[in-house]
């Protein structure tokens, strides 16, 4: 069987990360994978050498990236249609917002199985609404007969149900892959935190999905029962404000930038998660494999790990969240269950475990 994956460009995110742990795991498995993919912008890091490094081939496509240009955009099209009609694969698998847009209008032409995968979604809490609903228009208008991929059931529910995008029966539920984190015990940077202080940790993008502004203000919550410090992990536009605020509030907090995932963990007691939405976490799953707990409220995809027990739940304020880490940073017994029960999760969702299923996925959309 042969599955081309359609991503927009190969840097270094979420869906890049699944790809490179999902798609060797294929190919030991029999399976026949091509990537079809743009470039990344000048101040992206690029990941296409490394998934060329895992025996990946992956095939460049004139025009396809991330800015909306329509001259690109209509080259990137055609070179799409005329690769995928030279391909002719079993299955088109398509990845992010753009390359699922184009690649689902290709395969109408051209009669091809497709299959695309909300890795997460934009068409709410990120534009005004007028813009949210054009997007919904336009994914109800490439879904057609298309097979759908949701990471978890409350996402599928949230996108079917509630944005009617496709077809029910054409919906599918499966996590994606999560290679296990082993944490990176010491770094030059981590001398910047206080000994025996608890560390209440913050990792990813700062943007305002990710709600920065609660995660500080259950600090400041925290602060006046208990000694405490913030580590944020991340960057983005909302840096200089999250520094701002920090200080405003009397806060000790950390900003290391961007950093691997195992650097970051290794340093932190809790992981904190204060979204307004979430799809399937990555981080709340590598958390969990390192043994950091999580504690977040119950949006999207967060609400199906702390059914699962790999996440404690919380309602989305300062207090609840802070009752939540504060009993965990106060009770060694219940942080070792909640520690043993995340780890179990995050067993259940590593690339070998998953490799099988998604395998017989696409098996089930070639029947």
């Amino acid at each position: 069987m042969h599955v081309v994956h359609l991503i927009a460009r190969l840097n270094d995110g979420g869906p890049v990360r699944v790809l490179g742990a999902l798609l060797p795991e294929l190919q030991r498995l029999g399976q026949r994978v091509t990537v079809l993919t743009g470039t990344c912008a000048p101040d992206e890091p690029d990941c296409t050498a490394w998934l060329r490094a895992h025996g990946v081939t992956v095939d460049i496509l004139p025009g396809l990236g991330r800015s909306v240009r329509l001259r690109d955009d209509w080259a990137a099209f055609v070179g799409l249609y005329r690769r995928l009609k030279t391909l002719r694969p079993d299955v088109v698998h398509t990845h992010t917002a753009k390359a699922g847009f184009l690649g689902r209008l290709a395969c109408r032409l051209l009669r091809l199985r497709c299959l695309h995968t909300y890795h997460g979604h934009v068409l709410a809490g990120y534009f005004s609404h007028p813009v949210s609903v054009a997007l919904t228009w336009l994914e109800r208008a490439v879904a057609f007969n298309h097979h759908h991929q949701a990471l978890t059931p409350t996402q599928m529910l949230d996108l079917a149900r509630g944005f009617r995008i496709g077809r029910r029966s054409t919906w599918h539920s499966l996590p994606v892959p999560v290679p296990p984190v082993k944490p990176q015990p010491y770094v030059g940077w981590s001398t910047a935190l206080r000994r025996r202080t608890p560390v209440v940790g913050f990792l990813g993008r700062l943007v305002p999905i990710k709600d920065i502004d609660l995660y500080l203000e259950t600090l400041a919550v925290l602060s006046h029962s208990r000694p405490i410090q913030g580590l944020i992990c991340g960057d983005g536009e909302q840096r200089e404000h999250a520094e701002f605020r920090a200080a405003e509030l009397g806060l000790r907090v950390h900003f290391t930038g961007f950093i691997p995932a195992d650097e970051a963990l290794a340093q932190m007691d809790v992981l904190l998660m204060t979204s307004r939405n979430e799809g399937q976490p990555l981080v709340a799953i590598e958390a969990a494999s390192a043994g950091v707990p999580v504690v977040a409220p119950a949006v999207g995809g967060l609400a199906d790990l702390i059914r699962w027990r790999g996440v404690v739940g919380a309602q989305r304020t300062a207090a609840a969240l802070a009752h939540e880490v504060g009993h965990l940073l106060a009770d060694p017994e219940h942080r070792r269950q909640v520690t043993a029960a995340g780890r179990r999760l995050a067993a259940r969702l590593t690339p070998k475990a998953l490799a099988p299923a998604y395998l017989e996925l696409y098996r089930e959309i070639v029947r």
